[in-house]
């Protein structure tokens, strides 16, 4: 049953199911005619009784004898119909009246009161026995009869019965091939689909039908994961093109400077230094795109752990370290802090992971502003959260780009972010960190007039 496709196996257990159901239906028909037919035999059988009980009185009355029955047989012999019997017993056992018309002799039997079934040469018979009393006469009288047309008619329900199951097994192969054939349809064409796309052909969706049940959801959910796989097989694409250039690139220039120290440069100090540097700082941009790389496997690795909101991480006195840390570095930068949370400044985020994020952040605020470097954070309460504003006055990001900013290994301005040392990985970082610990992040942004990037983190509990 395993080896056969699904086509054949609805077919073969919608068959088995419907051909179930209609003998189960049958049988209970058969019992419930055959009980019809038993209570149809006896009731007629009793309604004979009295009527030829009725008879027999009428005939005594007007002979007027009280005490015994004195009735011509002729009488009987008019009164009896085919396959029937006619007995009357007094009440010491013997036999006054015995009329048989082609009925078989039970006289051997010692019948109970009530109904009997009998049995001669394949022929079934129904006798009721019960007493009778007519004026002063007490005996038993005994009708009979061959109930052997019910028994046919029983035989013929039965085949025709037979008959109809048989038929109602093929045409339910029949409806149930049709049935898999119409309800698989769809799935034959999920199939052809799905072969293609096995073929790279990823553009390739399935019709989605215009029906509300579970192959439409489904066609909607595949077509929804594929459109997924194919925009990450695109950033996947652009991202083997980038790094490959990002690290070939590095690797070529520290292989030209040290080619160039081992022929001649090691006697130039000036040209020796040159290449030292310049091949330390490239060392620098392959060692930062392997962490950011390293970064992102870690954050997905951590993204089905359970996040403790218990965490408690001053907001605050981070910005205020981290702010100080860069004018320090970067003398000709202003960063300028407004602060309204109040007492309330501790969010549900690890400390290291806050800092990692604002880092992110300022670093692009910083690489991507002109000469006039500033920064304004600020700090408040949104809707119960903390709210984060990071605003630059940078050169901004048009609005074809800024959808697409939070995607891993997406540069807004290619050649820019490669002479900067831009990756296209710090902003998916953050994005990765802030949804894990429950928080939102999104940007707005002008050209020519900066961005501003904004953080929704719960507060801490």
């Amino acid at each position: 049953m395993k080896k056969l496709s699904i086509k054949w196996r609805l077919t073969i257990f919608s068959a088995i199911s419907i051909f179930i159901i209609f003998i189960i239906c049958n049988l209970i028909q058969l019992i419930f005619l055959h009980i019809y037919n038993v209570d149809q035999e006896e009731d007629l059988l009793k309604e004979r009784s009295e009527v030829i009980t009725s008879l027999i009185s009428e005939r005594v009355k007007a002979d007027n004898r009280n005490d015994q029955l004195m009735i011509p047989e002729d009488f009987f012999e008019n009164l009896i119909e085919d396959h029937e019997m006619i007995r009357i017993i007094d009440y010491r056992g013997h036999e006054i009246y015995y009329i048989a018309e082609d009925f078989p002799s039970f006289r051997d039997r010692e019948l109970e009161n009530g109904f009997s079934r009998l049995q001669e040469k394949d022929d079934d018979y129904l006798v009721l026995k019960q007493p009778i009393e007519i004026n002063d006469f007490h005996g038993i009288i005994e009708i009979g009869k061959n109930v052997e047309m019910f028994d046919d008619f029983m035989e013929q329900v039965v085949w025709v019965l037979l008959f109809g199951t048989v038929l109602s097994l093929v045409l339910s192969v029949i409806g149930g091939q049709l049935l898999a054939r119409k309800f698989l349809a769809p799935l034959t064409v999920m199939t052809k689909t799905m072969m293609k796309i096995e073929d790279e052909h990823f553009q390739e969706r399935i019709p989605v039908m215009n029906t509300k049940d579970e192959f439409s959801q489904f066609c909607n959910i595949f077509n929804s994961m594929m459109d997924r796989i194919e925009v990450s097989m695109e950033q996947q694409k652009r991202f083997v093109e980038d790094a490959s250039h990002d690290l070939r690139t590095p690797l070529a220039i520290i292989l030209g400077h040290l080619s160039l120290i081992q022929r001649w440069g090691k006697n130039d100090k000036r040209v020796l230094e040159k290449s030292i540097q310049t091949s330390i700082k490239e060392t620098n941009r392959v060692i930062e795109l392997t962490n950011r790389l390293l970064q992102l496997t870690h954050i997905d690795k951590l993204e089905e752990e359970e996040i403790d909101n218990s965490i408690r991480c001053n907001v605050t006195s981070i910005l205020d370290e981290i702010s100080n840390d860069y004018e320090l570095i970067h003398q000709h930068i202003n960063i300028s802090i407004n602060n309204s949370l109040g007492e309330k400044p501790f969010v549900a985020i690890q400390e290291e992971q806050l800092k990692q994020v604002l880092i992110i952040l300022f670093d692009n605020a910083i690489k991507y502003s002109g000469d006039d470097k500033k920064i304004i954070v600020t700090l408040e309460t949104q809707q119960q959260k903390c709210k984060i504003e990071i605003i630059d006055n940078g050169y901004g990001i048009s609005n074809e780009d800024l959808p697409y900013i939070f995607d891993r290994f997406y540069r807004v301005d290619k050649a820019r972010s490669r002479e900067l040392g831009g990756t296209g990985l710090g902003l998916s970082i953050a994005k990765d960190i802030i949804q894990k610990y429950n928080g939102e992040i999104s940007a707005e942004s002008k050209l020519g007039k900066g961005t501003t990037i904004t953080i929704i983190l719960p507060f801490s509990k």
